[in-house]
Formats: structure tokens, C-alpha cells, sequence
């Protein structure tokens, strides 16, 4: 049976190659606080965005609700006006104003939770005769 001796030694002095001895403490801190400039201008980044495509969202919903309301209103031309169920903190008003002749002008105005505002109109005139 052969029996290999391997010998310790304890080093006291850290291996230096190439005169590096790896990063400094300064250098990880400065590469950490660039790391979290970064991170933090990319959350702000996101953000931003996300109330972006929000305020188009509810945009796009009010034209949409105030459209289905005019669609009511013409359905329901004899019943008092027809209100949807809006999202909350949502506002919507109904204004009718008669024009010349038999016609009809019935005006929807709806305001989003950010302070967004759609108005869209319709003339109802009965036929001459």
C-alpha cells in the first residue's frame, strides 16, 4: 500500500498575480451606488409608464361608456335618461337642448378619476311630415 504524504503549509501573505489583489472597497461602493442609480431610474421609468397606459386606459373607457350612453339614450327615447354604472370616482352628465325644427341635441360628458374629461354629442330630428 502506497501512502502519499502531502504537506501543509500555511500561507501569511495573501497570492498576489499580477500585482492585483482584487477590488478595492471604493470601487465596489461606487459600482454598488451606480447599480442603484440605475435600478432607481428604471422603477421611475416603469412608473411613468404604467400612468401612462392608465390615463390612456381611461380615456379610451369614457369614450367607450359615453358612446354606449348615446346608444341608450337612442333605444330608450321615451324613458327618462338611462345612466351606465360608472368605474369610481367616475362623473357623468346628461344635457339635452332642442334645436330647430323637431331636432334634438343630446350632449354626454364624463369625467375619469384623473381628472379626464370626454364629451360627445348627438342630433335626434324626426323626419318632416
Amino acid at each position: 500500500m502506497r501512502t502519499d504524504r502531502i504537506e501543509r503549509t500555511e500561507r501569511t501573505e495573501p497570492v498576489e498575480r499580477d500585482g492585483q489583489r482584487g477590488f478595492s472597497l471604493p470601487e465596489v461602493l461606487v459600482a454598488a451606488l451606480l447599480f442603484a442609480v440605475s435600478l432607481l431610474g428604471l422603477l421611475q421609468y416603469h412608473q411613468i409608464l404604467l400612468q401612462g397606459f392608465q390615463r390612456q386606459w381611461q380615456y379610451r373607457h369614457a369614450w367607450s361608456l359615453a358612446h354606449q350612453q348615446l346608444e341608450m339614450l337612442d333605444i330608450a327615447t321615451d324613458m327618462p335618461d338611462p345612466l351606465l354604472t360608472l368605474p369610481l370616482n367616475w362623473h357623468s352628465t346628461v344635457e339635452s337642448h332642442i334645436g330647430a325644427g323637431s331636432c334634438l341635441k343630446r350632449t354626454i360628458k364624463i369625467q375619469t378619476a384623473l381628472r379626464q374629461q370626454v364629451e360627445l354629442s348627438r342630433w335626434y330630428c324626426k323626419p318632416p311630415g
